[in-house]
């Protein structure tokens, strides 16, 4: 049975671009084009991966707040999460994996875009199998 991503990005050509790299190495794909049904799609495909944007259209950092979201979610919290944003390029941000924790930004990976597919494939590989 092929294991599960859920990718959240309000840009539907990011959305089919990471869609067909990993559906092309065996993952099975599910998506929300919007923070505000994100979660009620977590909870019902139960996916064993969350792919997610920062900058949505109605808050340039509703990313963070999903992610907090799904930490204190009974059913979404025990999904890792892997945080894939241009956060650093338009704001001139310094965020990396050094700023993850539990609180502020509880996701297993940051990952800049525009996202390079090996990376992304290692990453999704290293957390999921």
């Amino acid at each position: 049975m092929a294991k599960k991503v859920f990718i959240v990005d309000d840009d539907s050509d990011i959305v089919e671009a990471i869609s067909m790299v990993l559906t092309k190495n065996g993952y099975e794909v599910v998506s929300s084009l919007t923070a505000s049904d994100a979660l009620p799609k977590i909870k019902k495909n139960k996916p064993d991966l969350i792919v997610l944007d920062v900058m949505f259209p109605e808050d340039p950092s509703k990313g963070f707040e999903l992610s907090r979201m799904f930490h204190n979610d009974p059913i979404a919290k025990n999904i890792p999460v892997i945080i894939l944003s241009a956060i650093n390029i338009k704001f001139k941000l310094g965020f990396s994996n050094k700023q993850l924790d539990e609180e502020w930004m509880p996701v297993k990976e940051f990952i800049e875009k525009p996202v390079v597919p090996e990376k992304l494939l290692a990453s999704v590989k290293k957390l999921i199998g």
